[in-house]
């Protein structure tokens, strides 16, 4: 018996039992790549708001290997010529407060998964949580949010967050990335809003 069987946990997508680290073995073999333009994504939020928000809130860190692995088959399958993965920045005190960057946790694992190199290269300037504006207000950021903080040494990026919702952060991060040097960026969460911006 596994560990995660003795002590009743349960898979943050089913809600049943959980057989192994993460996700069980049911949703893990379930999910499903899918694509919209430069962008690589799990499914609905609807669908996997329950992993998004352990992996986010509840100390999920183990839920990050096999959102990684499907997420590998995405970018794999895309056939993008990748050279850097990095993820999106969250505030100094979020991090404090979780203990890690979501992003950057699922970020690093899937850079394992392709065989390519993690670079933390970005920056955040404070701008009000995403989680508590309104679609439409999450369409855009203020210009300069986000930066570049080190000299860029690859041309085409993946970029990595938990969830797309209106697209504003992603448009706010590759435009500094862009201004940066690089030549293309690409994205890859584990879910998309089902009404794309």
């Amino acid at each position: 018996m596994k560990f995660e069987e003795i002590i009743g946990a349960r898979c943050p997508i089913c809600a049943g039992p959980l057989d192994q680290p993460g996700i069980c073995t049911s949703c893990e073999s379930s999910l499903t790549p899918r694509r919209r333009g430069n962008l690589v994504y799990l499914g609905s939020y609807r669908e996997l708001k329950g992993a998004v928000r352990r992996l986010k809130y509840r100390g999920g860190r183990m839920l990050a290997p096999p959102l990684a692995r499907a997420l590998a088959a995405g970018v794999r399958e895309a056939g993008w010529d990748l050279e850097a993965v990095t993820a999106v920045p969250t505030m100094w005190w979020r991090v404090w407060a979780r203990g890690y960057n979501p992003a950057e946790v699922l970020a690093r694992e899937l850079a394992r998964e392709l065989g390519l190199q993690y670079a933390g290269v970005l920056g955040r300037r404070y701008a009000p949580s995403q989680t508590r504006r309104a679609r439409d207000q999450r369409a855009s950021l203020r210009a300069g949010t986000f930066y570049v903080r080190r000299e860029l040494t690859a041309g085409r990026w993946l970029l990595v967050d938990d969830v797309w919702t209106t697209g504003g952060t992603f448009r706010a991060v590759e435009r500094a990335l862009r201004a940066a040097g690089a030549r293309a960026v690409f994205g890859a969460v584990i879910a998309a809003s089902e009404r794309p911006v």
